[in-house]
């Protein structure tokens, strides 16, 4: 093991150098100026911005200002991020332990990675500012709180990291005696869902021949779905092993001796849990359903053998108002103008008699918001009278495909895709998006659509409630009271997943209020904890209720009275 203990060696030489996190930082700042002087942004243009141009030229549109602005700034912020966060890293790790120290190199990485994801997610909602991708109408409002979250997610690290420098000794203790539990717990439940999840999965990976890095990256993406899954049980777990370990250990006793309150002490649990649910919040707004929703779509394309990821199979539309009716034999996860199509496409339009005046067959279909559908490698289908008269390919040549351009088509991807999603995998935009497109749809259609709506906010606080009830049950000042408390909330967690889902069935089928039965098991169950913990700041027993099967009250007994007369043989 010398090898070991050279490497060992040289890990802590390399961070005990002089100068180096600022040397490193200085060389990065200046190589940022020197690529704004040479004009980076015009010889390394962002991806996105480019084909948002791209898109803008071929439909002979004026490009938005937003696009041109974000075309000068989002080349530099990607070169910063590159070369400026990894340096801050660097200064980070050589800072470690020092919390003084530690709040500027963690603010400016945290602010760094914040624009630049804002910026880089501004691009594309400029570029579909009128219609977005598969042509769903646009939510401003739900957009902008997806960049609030971002910004939510990336500025709270400096944030706790001040919280955790301000608070005392005693309620670091706290702090730290929980978050070893809770990181436990979410390290062991994310590395068992992912053996459990390749397990069952491994067969289609290597059908489709998919290589370490793309299995990587994939479960990669699927940590704010396995985050927000996780989470309730992970912080139930954590609350009752830190506070009954302080239990037996007479440690809340030692410190509600110094005067504190039950309160007081448990603080630093509750103010980390509520930081944790503020986080799922975040994820269960948009990136948690969309990477369930890319993970069916995923191992569906797998199971077909397809090469795009499929969104919705078999999809029938037909359109009243049109008399047209579409068959799409596979629709992707995403299309990008022309980057991804729908296959196996049959479009049959109708006169007003019923009879057949045209049928479009072809095995690609492209759209995009401005130039519309084309239709590629296909035949159309003339009708005369109901009658085939004609079969005509399609007349443009275009990269060794034939093409055929349509744009009085009114239908888009998302009036084909929307009757065809479920609510369970659709972040909180796309669901604004459906019930801004279907106003007039009926009440039972939308009720799972609205309920889920709801549901994005309010799952994640489920996992706060369960740390209200978990917490006074987790207090013993006797070691008769652990056991109990421990049974009793692994119970009502039980009983609280039950609910949570009986009232979502309940929502979903029109029978609750949606706003009403997703937030009610949380006041129930919240309400119970705030009960409980007041009982045990009081220093009171918790109330036990008993099953009384007899209204009867057990009598006592009467002693005989033997000094009595017996009474008399002969007079019976």
């Amino acid at each position: 093991m010398k090898w070991l203990n050279r490497v060992n060696q040289a890990w802590n030489k390399a961070r005990e150098l002089p100068y180096l996190g600022r040397g490193s930082f200085a060389v990065a700042i200046t190589l940022l100026i020197i690529s704004m002087l040479m004009g980076w942004h015009r010889t390394h243009p962002d991806d996105a911005v480019d084909a948002a141009l791209n898109q803008a030229q071929q439909a002979q549109m004026d490009v938005p200002q937003g696009i041109l602005v974000l075309a000068k700034v989002l080349p530099y912020l990607n070169l910063w991020v590159r070369l400026g966060v990894p340096v801050l890293l660097i200064v980070i790790w050589r800072r470690w332990g020092n919390l003084r120290r530690l709040m500027l190199p963690v603010s400016i990485a945290s602010i760094s990675v914040a624009v630049w994801s804002i910026a880089s997610d501004l691009v594309d909602y400029i570029a579909h500012s009128h219609m977005t991708e598969i042509g769903e109408p646009p939510a401003p409002l739900a957009f902008a709180f997806k960049l609030v979250f971002i910004a939510l997610v990336f500025l709270s690290v400096p944030v706790a990291l001040y919280y955790y420098r301000s608070i005392g000794i005693l309620e670091r203790y706290t702090l730290r005696t929980f978050l070893h539990p809770l990181v436990f717990c979410f390290v062991s439940f994310f590395t068992l869902w992912i053996i459990m999840d390749l397990l069952d999965n491994l067969k289609d990976f290597q059908e489709s021949k998919s290589g370490v890095v793309r299995v990587v990256t994939f479960y990669l993406g699927m940590i704010p779905f396995v985050y927000t899954q996780i989470l309730p049980v992970a912080l139930l777990l954590a609350v009752l092993y830190s506070l009954t370990r302080m239990s037996k250990a007479n440690e809340l006793i030692s410190i509600l001796g110094t005067g504190q309150s039950l309160l007081r002490v448990l603080r630093p649990i509750f103010v980390c849990s509520m930081y944790a649910c503020t986080l799922n919040m975040a994820a269960n707004y948009y990136w948690a359903p969309r990477a369930e929703n890319h993970r069916v779509a995923v191992f569906s394309a797998m199971k077909a053998h397809a090469a795009d990821s499929i969104m919705a199979s078999a999809i029938m539309f037909h359109d009243e108002q049109t008399d047209r009716t579409w068959f799409v034999a596979t629709f992707p996860f995403s299309m990008r103008s022309g980057n991804e199509r729908m296959h196996g496409v049959q479009i049959r339009e109708e006169d007003k008699q019923g009879r057949p005046t045209r049928t479009i067959i072809a095995p690609d279909v492209g759209w995009s918001p401005r130039v519309g559908w084309r239709f590629y490698d296909g035949k159309e289908l003339i009708y005369q009278n109901g009658k085939l008269e004609s079969i005509r390919p399609f007349p443009i040549v275009k990269d060794g495909h034939t093409v055929l351009e349509v744009k009085g088509i009114e239908e888009t991807p998302w009036s084909l895709v929307s009757y065809a999603l479920k609510p369970d995998f659709m972040s909180v935009p796309e669901l604004v998006s459906y019930l801004r497109a279907h106003p007039k749809a009926a009440d039972d259609k939308l009720a799972p659509f609205r309920t889920h709506f709801w549901q994005r906010f309010a799952l994640p606080w489920q996992a706060m409630a369960l740390v209200l009830v978990a917490a006074p049950l987790g207090v013993a000042y006797s070691r008769r009271g652990s056991v109990g408390g421990i049974a009793g909330s692994v119970f009502i967690f039980f009983i609280y997943m039950f609910m949570n889902n009986l009232f979502l069935n309940l929502g979903k089928g029109g029978h609750v209020p949606p706003w009403l039965t997703v937030w009610l098991p949380h006041l129930l169950f919240g309400t119970l904890g705030i009960i409980l913990f007041h009982y045990r700041s009081q220093n009171r027993d918790l109330p036990s209720f008993k099953l009384r099967l007899s209204k009867l009250k057990p009598q006592i007994a009467r002693p005989r009275n033997r000094s009595a007369p017996l009474p008399d043989a002969s007079a019976t």
